[in-house]
């Protein structure tokens, strides 16, 4: 990610100057990650996940 890209999509999610001064870095990411999870609430997180089983770990 250029610093371009990331300059946009913290102003696309409402980010002020003064939120980019007292933010981290990562802080910002949490936000943007937060805030396209809110724009888009049906989006599936991740696919089908299941517990391991023993015999996955013996396999592995």
């Amino acid at each position: 990610m250029s610093t371009e890209q990331f300059l946009v999509l913290c102003k696309e999610c409402g980010l002020s100057h003064d939120d980019l001064e007292t933010m981290t870095f990562g802080m910002c990411l949490d936000y943007i990650e937060q805030y396209l999870e809110m724009k888009n609430p049906n989006k599936k997180q991740k696919k089908n996940v299941r517990k391991a089983s023993q015999a996955d770990f013996d396999s592995f």
